[in-house]
């Protein structure tokens, strides 16, 4: 197992999905399944310990410990959890997915010291008006106390390798499954019905992405959408506060609306030719391109690096602004 800041990978032929982040990560095993692809990059287990004080009291919580890899002989805590916690381990998730899925393995990795462990599988690919977008259901079982497990579908666009993270409500499948005792259940459950639900809806993803490529963007409506993705803070009422407090808002909020102008500005950038195949027929001057630019810029662009970035891009606040994007961009199409 590599350090947290590290990102290595076994490249065998396939499309890496850009996780610059992750500790530990085996692409493109076409026809190995789970359990072969967990051995591939150092399977291992995890287990509950209890705590106790310096003086043996026992401590309501319970230490969520790694065992020794190859790579790091040492065990590790990888998190503190409550007393109620349920851990599903890596070997439950790897059999439940072969139970239930029972397809090839395209990514799988570690984040971390193993605290999260992640795969994913090759869906149908959709074409954009010669865009290809590669579609990939993702599983993610963190063992952190504060993070259900979930099952998320993405399309990755094949000439920039951004990961598109629609809304959930028109275009991606998203389940969480809370650590217990009927979590495994419940996974083989989810896992049985969600590639086909997913296939279902790449008819509807791929109406939406066309639909975007056909509708022409302005300065208007291109402005209209950045301020529904990137908006400015409003400026604190002075009546309202004490004086001290409203002058640490007043240099909050300028710094964010900063942000913001700049976030605009760069993704202006992307939109208007500098973004990855930002001159494409589909992209060039449509609601896909300036959506492209959005996403471009999240998962490449701004402050930060590393792990943070790549858990952000994927489950965190650049998720949540993809989504956004996703659905400020529909408001343009017909």
């Amino acid at each position: 197992m590599t350090s947290p800041s590290e990102f290595s990978v076994a490249a065998m032929g396939s499309v890496i999905l850009p996780l610059p982040a992750f500790g530990a990560v085996v692409a493109g095993l076409f026809g190995a399944f789970f359990a072969r692809a967990f051995d591939r990059i150092g399977a291992y287990d995890v287990r509950l310990d209890d705590i106790t004080t310096a003086g043996g009291l026992p401590i309501p919580h319970k230490a969520v410990v790694r065992s020794a890899t190859k790579d790091d002989p040492q065990e590790r805590v990888l998190s503190v959890v409550g007393e109620d916690y349920v851990l599903v381990s890596p070997r439950q998730v790897v059999d439940a997915w072969d139970i239930a899925v029972s397809r090839p393995i395209e990514t799988i990795g570690a984040l971390g010291q193993g605290e999260t462990l992640f795969v994913s599988t090759k869906l149908p690919t959709l074409d954009v008006k010669g865009d290809e977008i590669d579609n990939y259901m993702l599983l993610s079982s963190p063992m952190t106390g504060t993070d259900a497990i979930w099952l998320r579908v993405t399309p990755v666009r094949v000439v920039c390798q951004n990961t598109l993270i629609a809304a959930a409500s028109a275009s991606t499948e998203k389940h969480r499954i809370v650590h217990d005792s009927r979590a495994v259940d419940r996974l083989k459950l989810w896992l049985d019905h969600i590639y086909q639900r997913a296939v279902d809806k790449m008819t509807l993803l791929n109406a939406s992405f066309r639909a975007m490529a056909e509708t022409p963007v302005n300065a208007q409506s291109r402005d209209l959408v950045l301020e529904m993705v990137y908006t400015m803070p409003a400026m604190p009422k002075r009546a309202e506060m004490p004086e001290p407090i409203y002058v640490e808002r007043i240099q909050q909020v300028a710094y964010q609306r900063e942000r913001m102008q700049r976030k605009r500005a760069s993704t202006i950038e992307l939109f208007e030719g500098k973004g990855v195949g930002s001159n494409s027929p589909a992209a060039r001057g449509t609601a896909w391109g300036l959506y492209n630019a959005c996403v471009e810029l999240e998962d490449y662009g701004g402050n930060g690096q590393g792990r943070s970035v790549a858990e952000s891009a994927l489950v965190g606040d650049r998720a949540r602004t993809k989504a956004a994007a996703y659905e400020a961009v529909m408001t343009l199409v017909k």
